[in-house]
């Protein structure tokens, strides 16, 4: 698995922390979802259609969202806020495990 070249972060209004997954969208938003209900102190909302999450991680609201890229790869975005104010530590370490969910499964 390949996560680009590397994350890249505060690019939207939410500041979210991006990664260039070299997976299809599909794979990764199943195993997205998965790992983010994983490290969720709550239950998740989950948007199938436009492929976005949200949920409670420790005092964060995270929301995860996959975006298709190409036929090969997509773009996966995690942002968190912590008392209404972007949580970007939160975030990456999200980020980080959600990767390296997705580079268990692909084994």
């Amino acid at each position: 698995m390949g996560a680009g070249p590397g994350l890249s972060h505060g690019t939207l209004d939410n500041n979210p922390y991006i990664a260039q997954v070299d997976e299809g969208a599909a794979l990764t938003w199943a195993i997205a979802k998965s790992s983010l209900t994983h490290q969720a102190s709550g239950p998740i909302t989950v948007d199938n259609d436009l492929r976005t999450a949200t949920g409670p991680v420790d005092d964060a609201i995270v929301t995860i969202s996959v975006e298709t890229y190409d036929d090969n790869s997509c773009r996966l975005m995690v942002s968190a806020r912590k008392f209404g104010m972007n949580d970007g530590i939160a975030a990456e370490a999200i980020l980080k495990r959600l990767l390296a969910d997705l580079h268990e499964a692909r084994g």
